[in-house]
């Protein structure tokens, strides 16, 4: 069995050492407790079962006056005992010599929100999640069985258990748990009387539950694009009508969007003005820390802040900016509840506590438009493409560009679906606040039916901005 710790305590013990060391304020102590349980697979069987594997770890946060400003200094480590929180206190304080944030003051909060109540721990993994993998694993391949000339090429499927835990020098003690599941799996398609090439879909997604209800459902889609590659041929080349799921943005808004819509995209004049026209009217973009079951909901952020839906967009025009404590303080105004342990490329979901927090995205959501179903939203494309996975997008925070691989896409003709595409590639700006063209800027319509991927809960986008190179004639018309 594996159920959660009657009493997860990580940072409730470190604060503890810190205070008998009468370390002064302020500082904070992010903790986790961490069980990883994960089945790779190879040539369509199972080649590993591997877990637990077990981590305990904190990350120690301390910030000091410095010309005007605060110093950051940040040290992770696994050692609880009073020689390891020693020495990470003098790492964390000796690195924060060579930080500097112009924030005036950060008032660490002394209490957590009273209602912590969101759904991201599945209980079914907490009670046993290796027997709860293994059947996933053994329902996934069954239905891979299922479909002629499909097989995984390779694959793994990982869930991790966590209890985290934040303590900091205004008192604050709280803590909660959460359930992650990454999958990465390629689908092989091959065979048949056509002599063609295999083809390959990769599939990645992360969640906060297996969602083996869906498997046979998915699967079949998996395999139709695997086949459909076999076929493809480039695309055309032009700045034509491309439609966007949510596959597809999950890869491309949360980075590309990084710096332009938070307090440290402003501070180092990089975000738009605030009520600049980045898009139509029609067009709202929030973040929601509350999602149900998104891998970017928590009760609270990694601070210790609220985490309420915000606009980062309103109307197409730009709204309220994501802070954490420091840079909120930079800039004049309070944390957004956007103070997350991350990357510069996205939330980790494995040993957040290595990182130190900064602004960042939750989850990126655009509630349904009037651009229909899937079916009414390529119609009104006419002709165009539509983009069913890229290749990495490249999202470039500084300067909101992107652009990656079709893998794989398909053609429209006169409003409907035709021959399958990739091989070429597709990219531009997400975001501007000029007359460039960009994603957002040059949007046709959004379309009804919202879905939640990774950390995005989005519909597909029809817009008319973005370059398509395919095809070395130059022609939009095949």
């Amino acid at each position: 069995m594996t159920a959660a710790s009657a009493d997860p305590d990580t940072a409730f013990r470190v604060a503890d050492r810190l205070r008998a060391r009468n370390l002064a304020g302020p500082w904070d102590v992010f903790g986790e407790r961490i069980r990883k349980y994960e089945i790779h697979l190879s040539a369509g069987r199972i080649e590993l079962v591997r877990g637990p594997v077990a981590v305990e770890g904190y990350g120690l946060r301390v910030l000091r006056p410095k010309d005007g400003g605060l110093s950051e200094g940040f040290q992770a480590s696994t050692d609880l005992s009073a020689e390891g929180v020693g020495q990470a206190t003098a790492d964390a304080e000796a690195n924060g010599r060579f930080s500097r944030v112009p924030a005036p003051s950060v008032e660490l909060p002394s209490q957590a929100p009273s209602d912590p109540r969101v759904e991201i721990s599945d209980p079914a993994l907490w009670q046993d999640a290796p027997g709860a993998l293994q059947r996933h694993v053994a329902e996934l391949l069954r239905a891979v069985q299922g479909e002629r000339g499909i097989s995984v090429t390779f694959g793994s499927v990982k869930v991790m258990l966590t209890e985290m835990t934040l303590a900091n020098s205004s008192g604050l003690s709280a803590g909660y748990t959460h359930t992650t599941v990454q999958s990465e799996i390629g689908i092989l398609a091959s065979g048949g009387d056509t002599g063609a090439a295999p083809g390959e879909y990769w599939v990645t997604d992360s969640g906060r539950r297996l969602e083996t209800d869906a498997l046979e459902e998915n699967v079949r889609a998996w395999a139709r694009y695997a086949q459909d590659t076999r076929r493809a041929r480039q695309p055309p080349t032009g700045k034509i009508p491309v439609i966007l799921p949510a596959e597809v943005l999950a890869g491309i808004l949360p980075g590309a969007l990084d710096f332009m819509c938070t307090g440290e995209g402003k501070l180092y004049e990089i975000a738009p003005a605030h009520d600049a026209v980045v898009g139509p009217d029609f067009l709202t973009v929030a973040d929601d820390g509350r999602v149900p079951w998104a891998v970017g909901s928590t009760p609270f952020d990694d601070e210790g802040i609220s985490r309420p839906r915000r606009h980062l967009l309103r109307n197409g025009k730009t709204d309220e900016l994501a802070c954490d404590l420091t840079y909120g303080s930079a800039i004049g105004q309070s944390s957004t509840g956007n103070g997350l342990r991350v990357t510069y490329f996205g939330p980790p979901s494995w040993n957040r506590f290595t990182h130190a927090p900064r602004p960042s995205f939750t989850t990126l959501s655009i509630s349904g438009g009037a651009g229909g179903s899937d079916e009414e939203l390529i119609e009104s494309a006419r002709d165009g493409i539509w983009v069913q996975q890229l290749g990495w997008a490249s999202p470039n925070s500084a300067t909101g560009t992107f652009g990656g691989e079709i893998r794989i896409g398909y053609r429209i003709r006169n409003g409907k679906l035709a021959e399958p595409v990739r091989g070429g590639t597709v990219g531009g700006l997400a975001m501007s606040a000029s007359d460039e063209p960009s994603l957002f800027r040059n949007l046709v319509a959004v379309g009804g039916r919202p879905e939640l991927r990774m950390g995005v809960q989005v519909p597909a986008l029809l817009t008319q901005g973005l370059t398509v190179s395919g095809e070395s004639s130059g022609s939009s018309t095949p």
